[in-house]
């Protein structure tokens, strides 16, 4: 089955029948209770989608998990919007509470669907033993999935807030409220999760091929845990600037894993643009619909390693798909003449490029064409504006790989009958093979599989240095969701994020109008480069939880 494209409705709640404290915010929602459930391979099997579903409810609302707020945080992008939206967004971007003093709850969905998705997979992981199991093996790859699944929130939630409530089985409503745990004891449970998983997911011994992902694709496998487990390592050490993860995996045991991977069948595209949609297709207005013509290599290919998936049969009340994708792009309004690009207008407007990580990619690598698969340049792709647009802090330029294709009447999804709102069917890829490759060079200083990455874009071989890693972790990574941890992570004092963020300069803030945009760099450092905790949360506990420093 491709998991989450067609996602069991049942399957979605299997795992909250009982309640909790708003705290943790998990309720009730189906008749299917513990008395009468997880007794079947059958059941442990939907109770797993049910997980998988948790996981992509994370991205289904307003959120701003791991590609959006990470964007505007790091150099890439501003925060962008609407002249008359909120700033709270700016608030994120900047590091600054007083921009938006009143802006105390912004990380709220995001820190209830979380919890609402470890909810679920702890209930599974408790239950495992009372299921009636065909084999070892068929329990053991069930666990390692959820396991999986626990770890990647656990991580994306402790590299945001730092200090977060650690749960790992099931609550009863008086033992909800936890204080926040020690971030090492967070990682414990990460590198625990990942290492079973690495050794009991699915292609246990087999290669990815083509033929497996047909019908698994979405899977978490053993090569999407190992390649993790390097992504952990690399940010845990950096970060906290450690030798070993918390219970000793070391850097020869992640780089063996890695050499697993690379072994692994998965490699990359022969193409950079045919990753993403936006990046590789020409729409034709004057098609009936309007036509596309795109070499996008399509879903389950041989570089993603591992990918959140979603799907475009969502309704309002039931959006399965990546909502987070409808804030990145042009603004419904903004656009009076497309040329030849695929994008619609009818995003929130959110993440304009930050023109000097624009101009600093053209000095850097002026030949590299990943920088116009990277980035949506309206001048040179013909968009032409309307004369009264009203986006803050416009550049000119947005980030194509995930941008919103939008909602308006030249768009693609309008003339496939979808809603850009809830219906935007691109999968997240979490985990790419080139990825893997640049993890082996930074950890291994070989040139060699970072020379691979450079060599699909036809860029002659460099020697290895820390600087040319970094610089080809930028390039070949822009704009998804992992720039922003990869700044905190290179210097345990910050100053190197810091100074990566710091700009000042002038941006439109509407037609015709401009502003200076200013970035302090020192601020970032002030809150170690973590987020805000939701104030509601802190009340809700009565004061168990404590808000991070710069944000009190």
């Amino acid at each position: 089955m491709k998991i989450l494209k067609n996602i069991l409705t049942a399957a979605a709640g299997i795992v909250l029948f009982t309640g909790c404290s708003d705290f943790l915010d998990s309720n009730p929602i189906t008749t299917l209770v513990e008395s009468n459930y997880y007794k079947t391979e059958k059941d442990a099997q939907t109770a797993l989608i049910g997980c998988y579903d948790g996981l992509q409810g994370i991205w289904t609302g307003d959120d701003l998990p791991s590609l959006v707020a990470p964007m505007f945080m790091s150099d890439e992008c501003f925060a962008g919007g609407g002249i008359g939206d909120g700033v709270g967004n700016s608030m994120l971007d900047e590091f600054d509470k007083d921009r938006s003093p009143a802006d105390v709850n912004m990380y709220e969905a995001q820190w209830k669907s979380s919890y609402k998705a470890l909810y679920r997979c702890n209930m599974l992981i408790s239950k495992l033993d009372q299921v009636e199991w065909t084999s070892t093996d068929t329990r053991n790859q069930v666990e390692a999935e959820v396991r999986f699944i626990r770890a990647y929130i656990y991580f994306e939630m402790v590299k945001l807030w730092g200090n977060i409530p650690l749960v790992t089985a099931p609550l009863k409503p008086e033992e909800a409220n936890i204080p926040q745990a020690n971030p090492e004891d967070v990682y414990k449970v990460i590198e625990n999760d990942l290492l079973f998983a690495a050794d009991n997911a699915q292609l246990k011994g087999q290669q990815w091929t083509k033929e497996w992902a047909a019908v698994n694709d979405g899977h978490v496998t053993v090569y999407a845990a190992k390649s993790m487990l390097a992504r952990v390592f690399l940010f845990y050490t950096g970060y906290y600037n450690k030798q070993t993860l918390p219970n000793g995996t070391t850097k020869a045991q992640v780089i063996a894993a890695l050499t697993d991977v690379y072994n692994s069948g998965h490699g990359l595209v022969s193409e950079y643009k045919n990753l993403w949609p936006a990046a590789c297709s020409v729409r034709d207005a004057s098609a009936t619909p309007i036509g596309l013509t795109t070499t996008y290599v399509g879903e389950g290919n041989k570089e993603t390693v591992w990918a959140v998936k979603f799907n475009s049969s969502g309704s309002w009340g039931s959006n399965d798909g990546f909502s987070s994708m409808r804030l990145i792009g042009l603004r419904s309004g903004q656009v009076s003449t497309f040329g030849t690009t695929c994008y619609g207008d009818g995003s929130w407007g959110c993440c304009p490029v930050n023109p000097k990580y624009e101009s600093g990619w053209k000095t850097e690598e002026p030949t590299d064409p990943r920088r116009t698969s990277s980035i949506m340049d309206c001048t040179a792709e013909g968009v032409k504006l309307t004369s009264s647009h009203d986006v803050r802090e416009f550049t000119g330029f947005y980030p194509k790989k995930y941008i919103c294709l939008g909602n308006g009447t030249q768009s693609i999804y309008a003339s496939q009958g979808l809603d850009f709102q809830i219906n935007q069917y691109t999968d997240f890829v979490v985990i790419r093979y080139a990825d893997v490759l640049l993890m082996l060079s930074e950890l291994t200083e070989d040139a060699k599989y970072m020379n691979e990455v450079r060599d699909r874009v036809d860029l002659p071989a460099i020697p290895y240095s820390v600087t040319a890693l970094r610089a080809e972790r930028k390039h070949e990574l822009s704009f998804e969701g992992i720039r922003y941890w990869d700044l905190l992570r290179y210097d345990s004092s910050l100053d190197y994020a810091a100074n990566a963020v710091t700009f000042s300069g002038t941006v439109t803030n509407g037609a015709g109008k401009t502003a200076t945009k200013t970035i302090d760099g020192t601020k970032l450092k002030t809150c170690k480069g973590l987020s805000q905790i939701p104030n509601n949360q802190i009340t809700l506990s009565n004061g168990v939880l404590k808000q991070n420093d710069g944000w009190k």
